[in-house]
C-alpha cells in the first residue's frame, strides 16, 4: 500500500509527467533528492512505460477502431502472435465472458481496416465485432486530478 505523499506523487505525475522535479517538489513540500528518490523507485516496481498520448488524425490517420474477439482454438496462440506484431495494433488485452482480445487499431483509410478485418476472419478463423470511436471524451485521466477535488472538499469542510 502507498502512503498519502506517495499517492499525491503519482496523482500530480498522472496529470503532467513533464513536471520539473522543482517545481514537483515545491507543490508537494519534499525535497528534490526525496522526490527524486521516489521517483527512481517507482520506475522500477510501478510505472510500466513513459508515453505520450497522440491524436493519431493529426497525423493523418482515419480512425481508431476497437475490436472485440474470439479466436478459433486451433489458430489461438499464431492470432496472438500476428495481434501483437501487428503496426496498426495500438493495444492489445487478453479478456474473458466469451471473448479472446480487446485490440485497439489505428488505420490510415477504410482499406487498410477492411484489409486487416477480413485477414482475421479468413486466416484465423476469428468472430470480431468492430467498434469505431466516434469522440474521445476521456482517456488516461484516473488519478489526475483527485487531489484537486480532495483539497476542494477539504477545503469546504468535507462536503
Amino acid at each position: 500500500m502507498l502512503s498519502e505523499k506517495d499517492n499525491e506523487i503519482i496523482r500530480h505525475l498522472r496529470g503532467n509527467a513533464r513536471a520539473k522535479i522543482v517545481g514537483l517538489s515545491k507543490k508537494l513540500n519534499l525535497p528534490v533528492t526525496t522526490l527524486y528518490s521516489k521517483l527512481r523507485r517507482y520506475e522500477q516496481k510501478l510505472i510500466k512505460k513513459h508515453t505520450s498520448l497522440i491524436d493519431f488524425t493529426q497525423l493523418g490517420y482515419f480512425k481508431s477502431v476497437y475490436l472485440v474477439l474470439k479466436a478459433n482454438g486451433s489458430k489461438k496462440q499464431e492470432l496472438r502472435d500476428y495481434l501483437t506484431q501487428h503496426s496498426s495494433v495500438n493495444s492489445l488485452f487478453r479478456i474473458n465472458y466469451g471473448y479472446d482480445y480487446l485490440v485497439e487499431c489505428i488505420f490510415h483509410d477504410e482499406k487498410e481496416v477492411t484489409d486487416f478485418l477480413g485477414k482475421l476472419q479468413e486466416e484465423f478463423g476469428s468472430e470480431v465485432h468492430m467498434h469505431n470511436v466516434i469522440e474521445e471524451i476521456k482517456r488516461e485521466e484516473f488519478m489526475a486530478h483527485q487531489d484537486e477535488k480532495e483539497h476542494d472538499s477539504s477545503e469546504r469542510g468535507g462536503t
